[in-house]
């Protein structure tokens, strides 16, 4: 799991630095203002007081649930865990995620797990497609917001998972362990 790095620690401005090593180039990184949320393609390397924001966003609370989350965890991040962020109270999935509270991190798997069996019902049932069509779409948005930072949001070959990739540069071929296609708006791949 791709831990992040707490930059500054409070209630007014909490900003955790995303490294993405081999998602973005050397000595950049993705600085995340959960509390006014701003996502910040910044340079770790800057000097003489040169501005470290090479780029900014703002995103919606939905965006920034799942783009936590798709930080957390870039290489596989399964669809009961992005669901359930949108299941949970905002406070509640910052806590879940990033407190050393054990009652925090365990309601955030509880709602996890809860979302795992509601999708496995769904699948039984053939209402997959209707139970993700919410997460779908959100991922959609956000995925064009983050191509100005050159990543992209894949969904994984087993199509239970997504994943964060670099856009491709011209004559350059991206891998990924998840064997990825880049997500459509309907969400299949």
């Amino acid at each position: 799991m791709n831990k992040a790095i707490n930059v500054q620690r409070s209630r007014e401005d909490d900003l955790r630095l995303f490294p993405l090593e081999g998602l973005l180039p050397a000595g950049q990184a993705l600085s995340v203002n959960t509390n006014y949320l701003i996502i910040s393609h910044v340079s770790t390397n800057s000097v003489n007081g040169n501005n470290p924001i090479l780029l900014q966003q703002s995103l919606t609370e939905t965006e920034m649930r799942l783009l936590l989350l798709l930080l957390e965890s870039p290489n596989f991040c399964p669809q009961e865990v992005l669901r359930a962020s949108l299941f949970c109270s905002y406070s509640g999935l910052l806590a879940g995620l990033f407190s050393s509270e054990t009652a925090a991190r365990a309601e955030w798997q509880a709602t996890i797990e809860e979302q795992r069996l509601l999708l496995r019902s769904a699948q039984e049932l053939g209402t997959w497609k209707k139970e993700l069509k919410p997460l779908y779409n959100a991922l959609s948005r956000l995925r064009s917001k983050l191509h100005p930072f050159g990543l992209q949001i894949a969904i994984c070959a087993s199509s239970s998972a997504y994943a964060l990739l670099p856009l491709p540069r011209p004559q350059q071929q991206t891998s990924s362990s998840c064997n990825s296609t880049p997500l459509v708006a309907d969400g299949s791949s």
